[in-house]
């Protein structure tokens, strides 16, 4: 045997050890990872069914089942502006079955405005951003005013006026509370469970104006039920191009609109917090999930990865101090 026919043979047999040394290391890699998921996954939603992040959360568990071959089991656990169910999602095994739905606010402002209630769900960790929306401002059809303009020199004239949220450090509260302060309005809040709630008390009469995220109020503003009094932001929306955003108005209030995402309970495993991400995103690429809810209530589909999604949540939180003090509410 030539000594190249010899270390041609020899390189042969290192390469074929180093294969096999790979395929065994990847069986034991196997035995020791379970595969996951191999069970349904718990999405807790800290507000009551029929809100913004409910109907958004139940769209995408098919699109979701799909991707993980598992069902989506929706757990609503409303209560505490949403720290029932965000503290419940906090002290949940960090296994990867069990996520929470989390809104801006909960992770942005409120913090700064009910810190010791935070406390109670403030381990929780973020998993990716889910979409984005604009938000309007809205009135009851009684309220004699086409725009934000023309309420506001209505209510100087008025007594006895309310506001309707979903509580304190809420978005319409702090909303509410700074156009309030701007504009020397004598208008108390009411407070209820969920903002749909809140919408719906509005849309009844029971307070003149409320606030809620653009895509709810398309229909319920096309049939005249609710009235649009501004949207946030400083350009107007493509979807109502005959009302005022707040900026053309004056008001310089530091926030552009609702946004919705997944948390877990700290301590999930990185590489099952990536792949919820990863698959998040897919299933916002559903055409059915498209066509039905995110294109005709104007969404914005993102489902970033962990890490963007936390620093966002860094960027918001800092804007947070900034709006809560627009309202004229201590940062606690």
């Amino acid at each position: 045997m030539t000594s190249s026919t010899s270390l041609r043979r020899t390189l042969l047999l290192l390469a074929a050890g180093l294969i096999a040394g790979l395929g065994s290391a990847r069986d034991a890699m196997a035995q020791t990872v379970p595969a996951w998921p191999n069970r349904p996954l718990r999405v807790i939603i800290p507000q009551p069914p029929g809100g913004v992040l409910d109907i958004l959360i139940r769209a995408m568990a098919e699109p979701l089942r799909q991707q993980f071959g598992h069902p989506i089991v929706v757990d609503n656990r409303p209560g505490g502006n949403n720290v029932v169910g965000l503290e419940a999602c906090a002290q949940a095994a960090p296994d990867g079955y069990t996520l929470c739905a989390v809104s801006a606010e909960v992770l942005s402002t409120y913090p700064l405005v009910e810190p010791t209630l935070y406390a109670r769900y403030s381990s929780i960790v973020p998993v990716t951003l889910i979409a984005r929306n604009a938000g309007v401002l809205l009135a009851n059809p009684a309220v004699p005013a086409k725009d934000l303009r023309e309420f506001v020199a209505w209510a100087r004239t008025q007594s006895n006026l309310n506001y309707s949220s979903s509580g304190a450090g809420s978005t319409p509260n702090l909303l509410w509370e700074y156009i309030k302060q701007h504009d020397r309005l004598r208008i108390e809040q009411v407070p209820y469970r969920g903002i749909v709630e809140a919408f719906n008390e509005m849309a009844a009469g029971r307070v003149q104006v409320s606030y809620i995220a653009l895509g709810f109020a398309l229909e319920p503003i096309a049939t005249g039920r609710v009235k649009p009094l501004a949207v946030l932001g400083g350009t107007r929306s493509p979807r109502l191009p005959e009302v005022p955003s707040l900026g053309e108005l004056g008001y310089e209030f530091p926030y552009d609109g609702p946004w919705w995402g997944f948390a877990a309970p700290a301590g999930t495993p990185a590489p099952v917090m990536e792949r919820i991400a990863v698959a998040t995103r897919a299933a916002l690429q559903d055409s059915n999930l498209r066509t039905r809810l995110l294109e005709p209530q104007a969404y914005e589909a993102v489902g970033n990865t962990p890490a963007e999604f936390a620093a966002i949540i860094e960027q918001e939180r800092t804007r947070g101090v900034s709006i809560v003090r627009a309202a004229g509410i201590e940062v606690r």
